[in-house]
């Protein structure tokens, strides 16, 4: 059964609102995107009835802002535990008495939302797709079997595709680049609409709209002051230059120890995953029951490597692996048969 739905960052309700205990509950309240007029006025409240509660404020608000320990992340506190720390502005009772407090809670977001620095990680399993919604306002939708990693601070948006493919449609901000890791790799955008597949050390960046620039063993440290800006020409800033910029309809593919391979391709085709469909055109029968195995199912099994090259065109739905199978054998001669596990065989009739 396909699992499909909106992902977005649970609010935290806080329990407490009395005494320095409070503290904790209070930062992370802050930094929610259901945090309200009622809150900001009872926080304004809290810190000045006692000098203990703004000190506990502050202890509490480095140690988020530093590491995210308050995050419900196991990979945050397995750095908290080795003793890393990470470098963000610092905020406290002063700059939220001073400055405004929906204005330092709207800062306090930026910083220590759930994407923040340590981040977030999130996957797919075989059969699941989903849609999440950034704390930038980007959307990413993940692919089956899909891996990423989101980690946001004041200066750039950095995000790690460790396997799988996954669709973003990225909000402008001219301030923060826009970066996607592929391996050694890096996709790097402004305001645009993208498409990423990894699979092991290779990888195909398909563009929709706006620009990218691609470019081969990149870092992921920081970019220079200035490295990209609203301009498409400025993706190309920095120290190293782009191994290529893409237009809408474009397709690089990106293998190890050679340039990338731009074509202009069917958009229909790159899309159709995001409406549980594949589209085969032509397709080598062992390439598209490779592409089936992808989405869970019943397993498709080529038993003769023969039938691999067989040509196959259609639009298919990508959870109904045995109606596939059964039109193959309608068109070819093909038998599909049960096998162990609840495979499907398709051999040679």
């Amino acid at each position: 059964m396909r699992k499909r739905g909106w992902i977005f960052a649970d609010g935290h309700k806080s329990s407490r609102t009395a005494g320095p205990d409070a503290a904790a509950d209070w930062v992370a309240r802050l930094a929610s995107d259901q945090r309200t007029r009622e809150d900001e006025q009872q926080l304004r409240r809290w810190l000045t009835a006692d000098k203990a509660n703004g000190a506990a404020f502050d202890e509490h608000a480095r140690i988020f802002n530093g590491v995210g320990a308050l995050a419900d992340d196991a990979e945050a506190r397995a750095i908290l535990m080795a003793g890393k720390t990470a470098r963000t502005p610092r905020l406290d009772r002063r700059t939220l008495l001073g400055g405004g407090i929906a204005a330092a809670a709207a800062v306090t977001a930026a910083l220590v939302g759930p994407e923040l620095l340590l981040g977030k990680t999130y996957r797919t399993e075989p059969g699941e797709q989903r849609r999440l919604r950034l704390a930038d306002g980007s959307t990413v939708m993940l692919n089956t079997q899909s891996k990423l990693r989101v980690r946001f601070d004041g200066a750039e948006r950095r995000l790690f595709l460790d396997y799988g493919q996954a669709w973003f449609q990225v909000a402008k901000d001219t301030r923060r680049p826009f970066r996607v890791f592929v391996g050694k790799d890096e996709v790097r955008a402004l305001g645009t609409a993208f498409d990423v597949r990894r699979d092991g050390e290779r990888a195909t960046v398909t563009l929709e709209e706006g620009k990218v620039a691609i470019f081969r063993d990149a870092s992921s440290q920081p970019l220079p002051t200035g490295a990209a800006s609203g301009e498409p020409s400025k993706l190309v800033a920095g120290p190293a230059a782009p191994a290529v910029i893409l237009s809408p309809g474009d397709e690089a593919r990106l293998v190890p120890a050679a340039p990338p391979a731009v074509a202009v391709v069917d958009l229909a085709h790159v899309q159709a995953w995001r409406t549980e469909r594949i589209i085969l055109e032509s397709t080598p029968l062992g390439e598209a029951v490779e592409e089936f195995n992808r989405y869970g199912g019943p397993r498709l099994v080529v038993a003769d490597p023969d039938l691999a090259a067989l040509p196959v065109s259609g639009v298919f739905h990508t959870d109904r692996p045995k109606a596939f199978a059964e039109a193959v054998a309608t068109s070819f001669p093909i038998k599909a048969a049960s096998g162990g596990d609840g495979q499907i065989v398709l051999s040679r009739r």
